[in-house]
């Protein structure tokens, strides 16, 4: 999987490739958010493309929202989707889940993923 950093990128790629999102980091201060760039999509994938890229935001969003239910399922559908190219991001959020179901998150949690320096 190729990941591209930051909104303007993403933006620019857009043109040649699908850029689905993926984490947003916050580094001291600054945010950054990180996108997949999916070169190759197989020939049976291009009829359920919309639908992919839409169960994916929508995978993105409910994560934020701690829609833990929605983002299992939604993972279980997209594994595999995307030449295979984001099973590991896939797999890597679905461990995160298991361990934030497990916390007392508080009001202020986004879902950003905090870095220091």
């Amino acid at each position: 999987m190729n990941i591209i950093f930051g909104d303007s990128a993403a933006q620019k790629a857009q043109e040649k490739y699908i850029v689905l999102e993926l984490d947003t980091f916050q580094v001291d201060d600054q945010l950054t958010t990180t996108y997949a760039l999916v070169e190759r999509v197989s020939l049976m994938e291009m009829l359920s493309l919309d639908r992919f890229k839409e169960l994916h935001s929508n995978l993105m969003k409910e994560y934020r929202k701690r829609n833990w239910k929605y983002c299992e399922d939604a993972v279980e559908h997209l594994q595999g989707k995307w030449n295979g190219e984001l099973d590991t991001f896939y797999a890597v959020l679905t461990e995160r889940i298991q361990d934030l179901k497990t916390q007392s998150l508080g009001d202020d949690w986004s879902g950003i993923v905090l870095r220091s320096a």
